[in-house]
């Protein structure tokens, strides 16, 4: 924990940006710390935002004490109070320039994109804090986490987009891929009556030659048995011829 003392108004409107949480900021008065109450309430509420405790010596107040909580509880109401009617009236402003035709939104802060992208990119690394990511590019916390907030939606989009073209080309493969199968199964089929028909016709032609075969073979049946009655014929004939020559002797 670290005291800060803060005699003047230039020194205690630093302290928010310096201070740690457990930290300690010292002064002599309300006073000598702002030039007006509302001034007062924001620097005292940042200071709580940032964690740190805070002592004015003529206000006798201590906000580690239940007087000094109820004191820090107050500011936050008050701010808090103080924001919302802002916000309404600027709302109502802003609904009365739309009415009027004036109303353009707000213009956006200018950033040199590589430098937020390096940034951004350190303080995501844990490199460096946020706190000093903002410093290095002069943006207020609301501005530097809309941008952030921004650059996400962008990639979120994008990378939407991308997933969107894949799934298409994804869809037009599977599409091509059904209709191939189907020329392939066609084709396949032709192919199998061609092969069915051949086969039928080879079928054919092995019947017709088994035919042939068989009437071959009947054939030569015949003529071997035309030839062994010829042959008994003859032995017969010959048998006839030797009686008759023994006869005659």
């Amino acid at each position: 924990m670290q005291v800060y003392f803060s005699f003047d108004r230039e020194s205690f409107k630093a302290l928010p940006e310096k201070v740690q949480p457990g930290d300690c900021v010292h002064i002599p008065s309300f006073a000598s710390a702002a030039g007006n109450a509302k001034e007062l309430l924001s620097l005292a509420q940042r200071l709580f935002d940032a964690g740190a405790e805070l002592i004015s010596d003529r206000e006798s107040l201590d906000t580690r004490t239940a007087y000094g909580a109820a004191f820090r509880d107050f500011c936050k109401y008050l701010n808090d109070l103080g924001r919302s009617e802002s916000r309404e009236k600027q709302r109502a402003g802003i609904e009365k320039a739309r009415e009027a035709g004036k109303y353009r939104g707000r213009r956006p802060i200018a950033v040199n994109e590589e430098l937020f992208d390096s940034v951004v990119a350190l303080w995501r690394a844990g490199t460096i804090s946020a706190r000093e990511a903002m410093s290095r590019l002069d943006l207020k916390p609301n501005t530097f986490y809309r941008r952030i907030k921004e650059q996400e939606e962008t990639k979120m989009k994008d990378y939407k987009e991308v997933e969107k073209a894949i799934r298409s080309e994804l869809h037009e493969a599977a599409q091509q891929g059904r209709s191939d199968l189907q020329e392939l199964k066609k084709q396949l089929r032709s192919d199998a009556k061609e092969l069915k028909k051949a086969a039928d016709e080879k079928l054919e032609l092995h019947d017709v030659e088994k035919e042939m075969l068989k009437d071959r073979i009947r054939a030569e049946a015949e003529h071997h048995g035309e030839v062994k009655q010829m042959k008994k014929d003859i032995e017969n004939e010959a048998k006839e011829l030797k009686k008759l020559l023994e006869n005659k002797d």
